[in-house]
Parts: C-alpha cells; sequence; structure tokens
C-alpha cells in the first residue's frame, strides 16, 4: 500500500532569513483540506495541523507568522522567489524542481483514500477505476493517476474541497473521490456520510 508522506517545506536559504529577519511568511492555503487547515468566515487560518505546527515553530524561534493564502498551483514559484519562507503538506513529487527546496524530515504519513457510495463495488485495484470519474482537488498534483488521465483512461473532475466532491459525488455527478484518511475521517465527524464508504489506493505508481 502506498502512502503519502506529507512534510513541512523550506526555502534551502531558510536558516539565513531567519537570521535576518524576526517574520516567518508562511503559505498556508484554504485548498488543505480539514484537519490540516481550518478558516474562519472572513477567511483567516482559525485552526487545523498546519497552524499547530507553524505556531510551534514560530513560538521557539521567537517569531512572528505571517500567514500567505495561496492556491496550490502558485505555492513553489513563491518559495523559489523567496516571496514566502515555509509551506505545509507539500511532498516532492508534487512540485516541479524538488531538488532546488529545502525539505525537512517527514512529520507523520497519511494513506490515500477512493471515497464512493456505500452502495457501488468496493474498489480493490486500479482496473476498478477505469472509465470512471474521479473527484479531485484543484491544484493537487497525483503522480499515480496522471497517465491515466492524461489517457483518458480515468477522468479528472475537480472542485475545491472534499467536502463538495462528496456531495457531488452523492448527487451521482462523480463515481468516486480522492482523499487522504485524515481529511476523510475530519468530513465523517464533520458531515452527514451515511451513504459514502472509503477504500485505501491500493494500485501501483502511474508516473
Amino acid at each position: 500500500m502506498r502512502g503519502f508522506i506529507l512534510l513541512l517545506l523550506m526555502l534551502c536559504s531558510f536558516k539565513a532569513v531567519l537570521a535576518e529577519v524576526k517574520t516567518i511568511r508562511a503559505i498556508v492555503s484554504d485548498s488543505n483540506a480539514p484537519p490540516f487547515a481550518l478558516f474562519d468566515q472572513d477567511s483567516n487560518l482559525a485552526g487545523g495541523i498546519s497552524k499547530d505546527i507553524l505556531e510551534a515553530l514560530a513560538n521557539h524561534s521567537q517569531l512572528v507568522l505571517q500567514y500567505l493564502a495561496l492556491p496550490r498551483g502558485r505555492v513553489e514559484q513563491w518559495l523559489l522567489r523567496d516571496d514566502a519562507d515555509i509551506a505545509c503538506f507539500l511532498n516532492p513529487d508534487w512540485v516541479e524542481q524538488p531538488e532546488q527546496l529545502l525539505w525537512s524530515n517527514s512529520l507523520f504519513n497519511t494513506r490515500q483514500v477512493i471515497i464512493r457510495r456505500n452502495n457501488s463495488p468496493a474498489i480493490q485495484k486500479m482496473t476498478d477505476l477505469l472509465g470512471k470519474r474521479l473527484g479531485t482537488d484543484r491544484g493537487f498534483s497525483y503522480p499515480e493517476f496522471d497517465k491515466m488521465f492524461s489517457q483518458r483512461l480515468l477522468i479528472r473532475d475537480d472542485a475545491t474541497s472534499l467536502e463538495v466532491n462528496a456531495s457531488r459525488l452523492q448527487k451521482l455527478r462523480l463515481d468516486a473521490v480522492l482523499a487522504v484518511d485524515l481529511a476523510y475521517h475530519y468530513y465523517q465527524q464533520t458531515h452527514d456520510s451515511e451513504g459514502s464508504a472509503a477504500d485505501p489506493f491500493l494500485g501501483q505508481s502511474q508516473g
């Protein structure tokens, strides 16, 4: 079973930056599903794993946090241009120039799951997905599925959040949804998920 390693990502010059400034410019996008990031009605970061990690880092370093709300597709370029110092929940497989960035050790592991309606057959192997429309997160990279998406063996259908994708799934607009286990478990605690089930992703990398 292939699990995703979620990493805290930092610029190569991060240590030098800390020596010169008293602020950490931290990217936390609303594309990070709860419980990774929780936003209030004014789109301010109000809680979640990312906030806990960044506040602990800032307190330890005696620095002030400045949050930058960016869409996923702009994160790498902001880091490379030194417009931001740090970003949460990225993976070297998800960026174009991972060698230009300094990666921390793994903070924790999470597992990708495929959410389906509970009255549909379990998804046990990659071929069970052939021809299906998959709900995905806008701006996210899915290396295991890229080849099948490009060949139209699977249909990628982006949305802004797991909540939107789960709703579309129950309305029969999707066949399945790609998510990670922590996000799905949080969704189960905060929404009516009685009509859905989740299967661990068992396929091999398609990259």
